[in-house]
């Protein structure tokens, strides 16, 4: 396990001690060795991987552990956002069609697919079991329990199953965090928080941190946490604002400030503030006047976040839930918002994978001219042949033509230097 290079306690330790190897998880022995091997022998139509179990046991962990340690970019969705089979082709037809972004090699993931198995996905399932038949960049899928309308996609993949962590091993992990962090828990407070976390490490050391900083009380009852995506979607649902706080409160979330603290992927979806944000502006159900006071309120909590960041008054954060539930409230009933993880829409996503494609191409013929690996290629060759061309006049095609062969590159060619020439003036 990593040691903290922060002062005790002033990060949250979900984040602090999250696994940057597959080989520093705790449980799951087996399945994370299939998983393992299942990387290392990936090659194009390849079986994805189905990867199933109970929030917080480590489905998410070991993707990105994965992408750092094979060296792939990895590209998240959330597949219960996208139910229909127009969306589903829409957002990954692009992927297979790219099998690498910028001259490095993509993983796609697509979290919560058992959100895409109901009756209303029109179609959305089955799109994705077609899709997968012969996907060719390596796809990995998580789902948080099995059932009998995900029977197909399941034929389709190699299937995984995590288990909650059992309580042994948890004991041992939260004993060395506590260590590592300087601090002391009871043997009763560390029982309690054990059997409450129910296998879970992500609520297991955020119980821990908010026993060991005073926060809890003996029960740990106080501190039973719920995922992100359903605390966000309870609260915006509730009927009543006492229901909408609490709901809030037990949230599984955490206020890194973006600013000043490197976030992964996965500590952006459990940022309460950057969750309520992306909710909020993916809603189509909000009128002007009512997502400007929302995003008023909203960003009025940012900025005490960020003063609380600069300043590590970290017991300031207990307050923040109660200015979010109280400046969110009214204006955000009855406007069927709903927990979304991605802001970034897909008009904006896809232009990127379809540019990635077009330098595909060229840096495919031009790394072997220049001796240099793709992604060099990409990065420091490519931007100063789009500069030449465009300060010595050449003609694109013949360029191509006569460097290439291929007059086809001429065309993906004219494109970067049409955007390095800039728009046109008017």
């Amino acid at each position: 396990m990593l040691s903290p290079s922060h002062p005790p306690s002033s990060l949250m330790w979900s984040e602090v001690y999250r696994p940057q190897r597959v080989e520093q998880m705790v449980g799951n022995e087996d399945v994370r060795i299939a998983v393992i091997k299942w990387m290392s022998g990936w090659v194009s139509g390849t079986k994805p991987l189905l990867l199933i179990g109970p929030p917080g046991v480590g489905k998410t962990t070991i993707v990105h552990a994965l992408a750092r340690q094979f060296d792939y970019d990895l590209v998240e969705m959330n597949a219960s956002d996208v139910r229909n089979r127009d969306s589903i082709e829409a957002r990954i037809k692009p992927i297979f069609a790219n099998t690498s972004l910028f001259g490095r090699r993509i993983l796609l993931f697509l979290d919560e697919v058992d959100g895409i198995s109901g009756r209303e996905d029109s179609g959305g399932l089955d799109a994705l079991v077609e899709l997968i038949k012969e996907p060719t960049v390596p796809v990995i899928m998580a789902a948080n329990e099995k059932s009998a309308k995900m029977k197909e996609l399941a034929k389709g993949c190699k299937v995984l199953e995590f288990a909650p962590v059992p309580p042994r091993l948890l004991l041992m992990f939260l004993d060395h965090i506590l260590a590592k962090e300087k601090a002391k828990l009871g043997p009763g407070d560390k029982v309690s928080i054990v059997v409450n976390s129910g296998g879970d490490i992500r609520s297991l050391l955020n119980s821990a941190q908010s026993r060991a900083a005073g926060y809890a009380t003996t029960s740990n009852t106080d501190v039973t946490e719920i995922d992100i995506a359903d605390a966000i979607s309870g609260y915006f649902s509730a009927k009543e604002k006492p229901t909408a706080v609490q709901v809030l409160a037990r949230a599984d979330a955490a206020f890194p400030d973006p600013r000043y603290e490197a976030m992964s992927p996965e500590a952006r979806r459990k940022d309460m503030i950057a969750a309520l944000f992306s909710s909020i502006v993916s809603s189509h159900n909000i009128d002007r006047e009512s997502l400007a006071e929302l995003l008023d309120a909203l960003s009025r909590v940012d900025v005490v976040v960020g003063r609380v960041s600069r300043n590590r008054q970290w017991s300031l954060l207990r307050y923040v839930r109660d200015m979010l539930a109280d400046g969110l409230y009214l204006k955000s009933r009855d406007k069927g918002i709903k927990y979304n993880q991605y802001a970034m829409p897909w008009p904006v996503m896809g232009p990127i994978f379809a540019r990635s494609q077009t330098i595909r191409k060229i840096t495919s013929a031009l790394a072997p001219l220049a001796n240099v690996s793709r992604r060099t290629a990409s990065s420091v060759v490519l931007p100063y042949l789009i500069r030449a061309i465009i300060d010595q006049k050449v003609d694109v095609s013949e360029f191509a033509i006569t460097n290439f062969g291929d007059e086809s590159i001429g065309e993906s060619l004219e494109k970067e230097v049409q955007r390095g020439k800039g728009p046109k003036k008017k």
